[in-house]
This record gives structure tokens, sequence and C-alpha cells, in this order.
């Protein structure tokens, strides 16, 4: 079992709880609770109740949903550190995802009606809860806009450029998911995938297995037509903060 002291270590980890205060995250410690997944195991379904806010600690998650002929679409790849559907959890509307396991996992779970508590009595907590949300909605805004206004090969190149601008703008990065996994994500088939990777090599990307040269990535980012608006990565949470 794990401690709450360790817990407070691993949630500060999490860029949602890096900043809150020592009296709200201890409070938060001393209930939430480490589960483990192995691979193929769900963590919770669509239409579950959001008993728990999942922070996922180990491990990767996918999260999708069902297709009116009973195949999924992943709508998400997740890594650790990472919180997620927390708008689920505040409103305790049922989740509208499935939350899956793609490999071994280890998730904390802090209670929902918990973390309601605190937000109504933490004003600095509840703002660090709506610019995660804000940034969210953004990113799903720019995933549509993502989906309409490029091809797959530049949405390809903007996924390994986002991958390169978190490795601190290195020009070598590892696919953190196996291609049918980032297909899925991109929303292409596998074979459409391939062909995409032929096509940026005359972008200077270079892929072997889950190895990635891009040789020029000005070059790549003229290709992508990458947008400084549509394209930033926001920063973690530190919108509404006082950093």
């Amino acid at each position: 079992m794990v401690k709450a002291d360790e817990i407070t270590v691993l949630l500060r980890r999490a860029p949602l709880f890096c900043d809150i205060s020592a009296q709200t995250l201890e409070a938060i410690s001393r209930k939430a609770q480490m589960v483990s997944y192995a691979s193929g195991e769900r963590l919770f379904s669509s239409g579950d109740s959001p008993d728990y806010l999942h922070v996922l600690i180990e491990g990767p998650v996918k999260l999708v949903v069902e297709q009116f002929d009973g195949r999924e679409s992943i709508i998400e790849l997740l890594q650790p550190v990472d919180s997620f559907l927390m708008a689920a959890v505040l409103t305790a509307k049922p989740y509208l995802m499935t939350a899956e396991a793609i490999g071994p996992v280890r998730v904390l779970l802090i209670p929902g009606e918990l973390l309601r508590r605190l937000v109504g009595s933490d004003p600095h907590l509840a703002l660090i809860m709506l610019a995660s949300m804000g940034n969210q909605y953004r990113q799903l805004v720019r995933h549509i806009k993502d989906l309409r206004l490029r091809t797959a090969a530049q949405r390809l190149g903007v996924y390994l450029l986002q991958l390169a601008e978190r490795e601190r703008g290195g020009d070598r990065v590892r696919l953190p998911f196996v291609k049918k996994l980032i297909a899925a994500r991109l929303n292409v088939t596998p074979e459409s995938l391939s062909r995409a990777i032929g096509e940026l090599r005359q972008a200077g990307v270079e892929i072997h297995d889950d190895e990635v040269h891009l040789r020029d990535i000005e070059q790549l980012r003229r290709f992508c037509h990458v947008d400084h608006i549509l394209d930033q990565l926001d920063e973690d949470l530190f919108v509404l903060s006082e950093r």
C-alpha cells in the first residue's frame, strides 16, 4: 500500500497538482489510492459514473469511443504524468469515453466528491481546474481544425514536430506508441500512415521502426503549414496561477 507522503510526491509531478497549496495536497493525498491495471484492462467504460479523477502515474492509456458498427475510435493517447476527463468528475456526469490500458499501468484515484468539495473551498485550486479544462478545450478545437485543414502526411508531420518540441527541440525522437495506434489517433488507416511516412521523406523525415530523424525541421514546418496559434503547445495549467 502506497503511503500518503509517497502519494504527495507523485502528485507533485502532475501539472494539475504541482502548484496547489500543501494543505489541499495533503487532503487529497490522504484519500487517494494507487491502482494497477494490466494491458488491455479497462479503467472505466463510457456511461460509468465518474467516482474518481484518474491521475496516470505509469504506463500508456487510450481514450476511445465505440462506433455504431462496434469498431472503436481512438480519441486520445495518454502518457504519464497526466489526469484525464476531469470535466466529467467535476460535473458528476457519466463518462463519454472508455479508458483502456495499452500496457501495464498505475493510476492514482482521487475521490470525485472530495475534489468537488475542495474546489468549492480553495479558489486557487478552482482556478487551476478551470485553466486545465480551458486548455483541454483548446486542444480539442485544434484537433478538429487539424483534421479539417491538413492531409494525413501533414497531420503526421505536426505530430512529430510536437514530439520534438516536448524533447526540447531535438531532431531525433522515438515514437511513443505503435504505428497502428498513432494512425488511429490521427484518424487515418495504417495503410494511409505508411503512405504519409513515404510522403514525409521529401520534407526531410526518416522513420525506421520507432526511431524518427527530422533532418530539416524548418522544411517540415513549411510542408505542414505550421501555424503559431493552431499548433502552439500550451504550457501546463499556469495560465491562471500567480507564477
